[in-house]
């Protein structure tokens, strides 16, 4: 077996190996858009968020769903959270 056969047998695979595992980690972050750094100038969409939308004259959320027969809020046994986080 000759030199050139022993490169092409023995380097060439681990080589190709590293380089698709290195594309398969940096390639997903060199094809998103560049993210928003301090500093740098605001060049995105305007996204408003308000939490109360009735005072920003703007439609209400739909609630029905969540009310009672008497307009109250109903939680099912189902809905879980809160401060200790028992989600």
């Amino acid at each position: 077996m000759s030199v050139p056969e022993t490169i092409l047998y023995f380097a060439v695979p681990p080589v190709g190996l590293y380089l698709v595992i290195v594309l398969l980690v940096v390639g997903p972050r060199m094809a998103r858009r560049p993210r928003y750094r301090s500093g740098q100038p605001w060049t995105f969409e305007p996204m408003w968020f308000t939490a109360n939308p009735e005072g920003a004259q703007l439609p209400a959320a739909d609630d029905s769903h969540a009310t009672g027969a008497h307009g109250a809020a109903v939680r099912s046994n189902l809905e879980r959270g809160g401060a200790r986080g028992s989600w």
